[in-house]
């Protein structure tokens, strides 16, 4: 029984598949805003409708929230995973909840953590991506951090995985989300391991930069582009771009292209890039 009285039996009856979706992305983001769970889970729904549904999901002990405070007033609510989420979720993963690298202080280690800014520009790319998904192009699977450790953390680190599908092309491309903080050597170093990986899977590894600012995309260009081969390819683009334009749109310059220059879409580096019949293992 939760301390809100309810049995993790009887949440199963009242739980909808949208909820458990809303729990799992939650999880693999470790935190999501009001406005991105809205975003991605009520498209088409009012916002106070999702409002009310966050509510109830509160009020039965499966999602937990908190708020931080800055000079500039309160920043929205942060929606994370409550113990009776973890276990529900645990539950329909077929896994322990130990597993999930869940902790019962996340609002504590997100809340004070340095690296919250990285974990919400990462979850918004998520958003950004699957509102993308909508159009043309289809989401056809996102990884965040958690799961991208479990696949490949033997090898890579990346921040995220995606899978785009768009008229018969398919991407799959591994994303790294940059505030500007890690050195350029700590980027390229990051490099070796997905060239590594190409050989081991022996299909090329596609890795999307996000970047902070067009400065520091034009580093990011200058220098990773000594480690693009016909294992590795590189493409950069900006926040900015990504939360304007959108992620499908035409906002990824090639690194190491002695080219025009010209920006590509996803659809655009899925054609450069076409997969064997065989998929390439890991979604």
């Amino acid at each position: 029984m939760t301390e809100h009285g309810y049995t993790l039996v009887s949440l199963m009856t009242r739980l909808t598949e949208r909820d458990m979706a809303i729990v799992g992305d939650v999880h693999d983001h470790q935190t999501l805003t009001t406005h991105q769970i809205t975003r991605v889970h009520f498209p088409e729904a009012c916002a106070r409708r999702a409002r009310r549904r966050l509510q109830l999901l509160h009020r039965y002990g499966v999602l937990d929230r908190f708020r931080r405070y800055t000079p500039r007033g309160k920043l929205p609510d942060h929606w994370i995973l409550a113990p009776t989420g973890a276990e529900l979720l645990a539950y329909h993963r077929h896994v322990q909840v130990s597993d999930l690298d869940f902790h019962s202080d996340q609002a504590e280690r997100l809340g004070y953590s340095r690296q919250l800014g990285h974990i919400e520009g990462l979850a918004e790319s998520f958003v950004r991506f699957a509102e993308a998904g909508r159009g043309p192009g289809k989401l056809v699977r996102w990884y965040g951090q958690r799961e991208c450790a479990r696949q490949w953390g033997s090898r890579i680190r990346p921040d995220g995985y995606v899978r785009w599908r768009q008229e018969e092309s398919v991407l799959r491309a591994f994303f790294e989300y940059d505030t500007g903080t890690e050195p350029l050597s700590k980027v390229r170093r990051k490099m070796v391991g997905y060239a590594n990986l190409a050989r081991h899977r022996e299909v090329p590894s596609i890795v999307l930069f996000a970047v902070h600012s067009d400065q520091r995309a034009q580093h990011v260009e200058t220098t990773l582009a000594q480690d693009v081969s016909e294992t590795v390819g590189v493409y950069v683009t900006t926040h900015a771009q990504i939360t304007g334009q959108g992620p499908a749109e035409a906002v990824w310059r090639v690194v190491g292209s002695s080219g025009s220059g010209d920006r590509l879409r996803l659809v655009d580096i899925a054609r450069r890039h076409p997969l064997p019949e065989q998929g390439q293992g890991g979604g």
